[in-house]
């Protein structure tokens, strides 16, 4: 009787019905809580410049803790435009900045200093190396103006210390991530509209 009972409870924890409802409902509060946070703090979306790649930014402030996170979707292009490669890689990162000082003019202008810890993975080819996976941990320092007509620009540096992951036939080889280091120390240039 026991052995029928828990073969009863794996067949319900196995079905399909219990695990897509439990994926909706995790995923539905998932939803309610990035919602409400998003209407809550204020926010800025644009795009990031740089000879490392051209990205799209989602920037989401959270007053209270004097800091911000930086959600970046990104071109990587160093070995292309090098030559090296007939196309781009791409990187996902976020960041949580820290601002370090921050201060405001009488006009509604604001400066402010910042730095912070974070995480990056993406696809594409390292140093002289060919293409594959690599991920790592992204600093970030830099300062940014926010102005008073909602529009928003920074200047930052972003070490990566990573690893590339490349395939050679049915094997796997894992390298430093060369370009995070040579390149992170190339200033990027980001232009957001705050709303």
């Amino acid at each position: 009787e026991g052995v029928l009972l828990l073969n009863l409870e794996l067949h319900i924890w196995n079905s399909n019905m219990f695990k897509n409802n439990s994926i909706k409902a995790i995923l539905a509060g998932m939803a309610v809580c990035l919602v409400t946070l998003a209407y809550s703090q204020p926010k800025s979306a644009g795009a990031t410049f740089s000879y490392t790649g051209l990205g799209l930014c989602y920037e989401h402030d959270f007053s209270e803790h004097d800091s911000f996170m930086e959600i970046q979707l990104k071109t990587e292009l160093p070995e292309y435009l090098e030559g090296r490669k007939g196309y781009p890689g791409i990187s996902a990162s976020v960041v949580w900045n820290i601002i370090i000082k921050e201060w405001k003019s009488s006009e509604g202008n604001t400066l402010r200093f910042f730095a912070g810890p974070g995480a990056i993975a993406g696809y594409g080819a390292d140093f002289k190396k060919p293409d594959g996976v690599f991920y790592g941990l992204k600093g970030r320092v830099g300062g940014e103006c926010l102005f008073s007509r909602n529009v928003q620009i920074s200047v930052s540096l972003s070490p990566i210390i990573g690893s590339h992951i490349l395939r050679h036939g049915e094997h796997f080889s894992m390298k430093h991530y060369r370009n995070g280091v040579i390149y992170g120390l190339v200033p990027e240039i980001g232009i957001k509209y705050s709303f």
